[in-house]
């Protein structure tokens, strides 16, 4: 989910109240997604609910329907105009939390856009996705193998291997693009912990070793059954780590960049670093 107008938006600082290195959280996959607990206070009542870390959104979603019938929502601002990776924009609502709070850390007055999440998605619908405008904040360190995430005070010195990003004037707010090469092939890569299947572009000269069917759906768009070609084992290089994954390839997308999801980092220990643009896979 690429919010390419929030670029334009003049986000309200968040106030860390947790400082120091955090206790250890579990965390959830469902597929290739990553869940963590998370607890939303507004008007003096929290609720706590699994919440979907996202990479590929630049801000915190809160479904619209959970939003009024369980945090009794009612102090809504004025419609923003947000992007779908595919370029279509709706009109959203938002809010200001009171607070978020997930892995022993707290954040105040958090800026969530409120969208129809299980009309669009149905059962595949997160009730609450954490952007990248909190998971910048901090260093994160992901384990996937023993499912756990910890907020770090400091990033690790030794690494086995750093993947460095950068910005980019025509991407949205907090957005990850990697340099890489997809079966030899250099591009860009927009790297994506909220899309359920790795992607390349409907362009691209990857040929389909079969036809499936799969369940897709954004912000923009309604739940439909599409038909994909499967690309299996290919071939992927970013920085000095190479791997293989397998891609969908779409019949028609209107993204601008393949993506790429958590999965090649399934059973690796990681950091997240917004702040010096790098994730570093851990040496096992």
């Amino acid at each position: 989910m690429n919010h390419k107008l929030l670029l334009i938006l003049s986000l309200s600082l968040l106030s860390l109240t947790v400082w120091g290195q955090s206790k250890i959280t579990k965390i959830t996959m469902r597929e290739s997604l990553i869940y963590t607990d998370v607890s939303l206070s507004n008007g003096g009542i929290s609720h706590r609910v699994p919440g979907m870390i996202d990479t590929g959104c630049s801000v915190c979603i809160i479904d619209s329907t959970y939003a009024v019938d369980s945090c009794h929502i009612t102090d809504v601002k004025g419609d923003k105009m947000m992007d779908n990776t595919a370029g279509k924009s709706i009109k959203s609502s938002y809010v200001y939390l009171d607070s978020l709070s997930f892995a022993q850390t707290t954040y105040t007055h958090v800026w969530c856009f409120i969208v129809d999440l299980a009309g669009k998605l149905k059962q595949f619908a997160p009730k609450f996705i954490m952007g990248g405008d909190i998971l910048k904040r901090a260093p994160w360190c992901f384990d996937l193998k023993e499912y756990k995430l910890q907020r770090l005070k400091n990033v690790p010195a030794h690494v086995g291997t750093a993947i460095r990003w950068k910005k980019y004037a025509d991407t949205g707010l907090n957005i990850i693009y990697f340099k890489g090469k997809i079966a030899g092939k250099k591009t860009r890569i927009h790297f994506d912990t909220g899309a359920r299947f790795n992607a390349v572009l409907p362009t691209s000269e990857l040929t389909p070793t079969a036809y499936i069917e799969i369940p897709g759906a954004d912000i923009a768009e309604a739940l439909t059954i599409q038909t994909v070609g499967q690309c299996k084992d290919i071939p992927v290089e970013i920085s000095d780590y190479s791997f293989k994954v397998d891609f969908i390839k779409p019949k028609k997308d209107g993204s601008e960049e393949p993506r790429l999801n958590a999965s090649f980092l399934m059973g690796k220990k990681w950091v997240l670093d917004y702040e010096h643009q790098q994730l570093l896979i851990l040496s096992e």
